[in-house]
């Protein structure tokens, strides 16, 4: 069985400045593990839970950097898409790949900061649908 392709976008206002904010060798090394291994598969990462739900960690770096991304298809699923807040999240095909930020293992923290009330809502959501 083929493996699905995925497309690649990104979160400009999170994804531009971290990625910007890399030396330019780990800008190449991010490049190579977005484009060689997240795009070929995405689920060969760490599911995030409590304030990043609805994200993954892709931290296979000899350094302590990671990229936090979400894959549509399961943002989708697991109903994320307030969480996530993508800008034009209805015209994102789900075998997209929404690549947030890259940085090192402080970058959870400063996501969690930001996602915390988005995820809280997204999960009284969840649980509304369910009765």
């Amino acid at each position: 069985m083929p493996k699905k392709e995925y497309q690649l976008r990104t979160y400009d206002d999170l994804w531009i400045p971290s990625f910007s904010s890399l030396l330019p060798r780990m800008k190449v090394i991010v490049n190579d593990k977005v484009t060689n291994h997240i795009s070929h598969d995405p689920y060969d990462s760490e599911y995030l839970r409590m304030e990043l739900e609805g994200l993954r960690s892709y931290n296979k770096f000899e350094t302590d950097n990671r990229i936090i991304f979400a894959i549509c298809e399961e943002c989708r699923r697991n109903g994320f898409e307030i969480a996530n807040n993508c800008l034009n999240c209805k015209d994102i095909p789900d075998n997209a790949i929404m690549l947030f930020a890259c940085d090192g293992h402080d970058l959870y923290e400063k996501l969690g900061r930001r996602r915390s009330k988005a995820v809280e809502k997204a999960r009284k959501l969840r649980l509304r649908r369910r009765h």
